[in-house]
């Protein structure tokens, strides 16, 4: 008979539950990249002549490698956590946050390169790629942080 009570046991399977929220360095820093390409749209398409052609095509692809690299892991791992963002209370505001940051980044840059201030778009650019960015590796830790108190609802 294993000496370590039950409730312990339950806390130490959910911490090494937890560790599956966690994403490698390599996501991280393919996400930022993805990031600074996808927020600047406008920017970069202000500097070329004809605008960005097939950019549709550019965003298409970027969203089916990050759905496949989701399935990957997930099948490889065997372990199934909930993708609702709804489901990890701790998240939920702070990932709300972020939505909104970045949609109003995205307008400000949009309207910023639309009234010919690229330098303050791009300066706009850098911004809301870090808070961005910082918002989703704390989401994450959050997520990872809920799934270890069992505070994941189904």
């Amino acid at each position: 008979m294993n000496d370590t009570p039950e409730l312990d046991q339950v806390a130490e399977a959910r911490r090494k539950l937890s560790v599956h929220a966690e994403l490698p360095r390599t996501y991280w820093v393919l996400y930022g990249i993805a990031l600074v390409l996808m927020a600047g749209i406008p920017i970069w398409a202000s500097y070329l002549p004809g605008g960005l052609p097939d950019i549709q095509w550019a965003l298409l692809a970027v969203t089916l490698a990050a759905a496949a690299y989701a399935v990957i892991s997930r099948r490889r791992s065997g372990v199934y956590l909930p993708r609702r963002i709804s489901a990890y209370p701790g998240a939920r505001r702070l990932w709300v946050a972020v939505l909104a940051v970045s949609a109003a980044g995205i307008a400000g840059i949009y309207l910023l390169v639309g009234n010919g201030l690229r330098p303050a778009a791009l300066v706009l650019l850098a911004v809301v790629a870090v808070v961005v960015f910082l918002g989703q590796v704390r989401i994450r830790a959050r997520m990872r942080d809920d799934i270890a108190a069992g505070r994941v609802t189904p």
